[in-house]
């Protein structure tokens, strides 16, 4: 049990101290480090946020205090707005200022996207894209572009001399097959 704690508590604190390094720093993060940040995360923590979100891009993960209890406060990218969701440690949602549909059910479903990986900032449906065009390799970077008013992802892979590149819109659609 000491050594379970011990682990958890340099999780948290190498958490912490990249956020406050990142907020130091005051650059916007690319996905790649807000992917990390997610990937930090407790599972159990990932998977509500995945449900009340599968196609949310998330935009920055940061650990607070409210009503005493520490949570995570996970942020998303919408248009015109950035909502904001709180998670306690166990996996409970303690708010969230996502909009829900008239008459919508609070999603409490087990996430199909990509945990762990350095996709797992992406919407979900452009991470299955870029799985199902790339499933073996091994990601160098991820950028984020806005073009003609819609958000494309340009990732690039490594690969041996080679760095093809593979662009996919947030909705999973392909712009771009991979590229040298």
């Amino acid at each position: 049990m000491r050594f379970y704690t011990e682990r958890l508590n340099m999780k948290i604190y190498t958490f912490l101290l990249a956020t406050v390094a990142a907020s130091v720093i005051g650059c916007n993060q690319s996905v790649q480090t807000t992917s990390q940040q997610f990937n930090a995360l407790p599972r159990a923590v990932q998977k509500t946020v995945r449900a009340q979100s599968p196609n949310g891009e998330i935009t920055d993960v940061t650990m607070t205090t409210v009503d005493g209890r520490e949570v995570y406060q996970v942020q998303f990218r919408e248009d015109g707005r950035n909502p904001k969701i709180l998670v306690a440690p166990d996996g409970t949602l303690v708010s969230s200022e996502m909009a829900k549909p008239a008459g919508a059910i609070q999603r409490l479903l087990t996430p199909t996207g990509a945990t762990g990986t350095p996709l797992s900032a992406l919407p979900e449906a452009a991470q299955r894209t870029i799985q199902a065009n790339a499933p073996n390799a091994q990601i160098a970077s991820i950028n984020r572009h806005d073009e003609n008013g819609r958000v494309v992802y340009e990732v690039a892979f490594k690969d041996e001399g080679k760095n093809p590149t593979l662009r996919v819109a947030e909705d999973g659609s392909l712009v771009q097959n991979l590229q040298k």
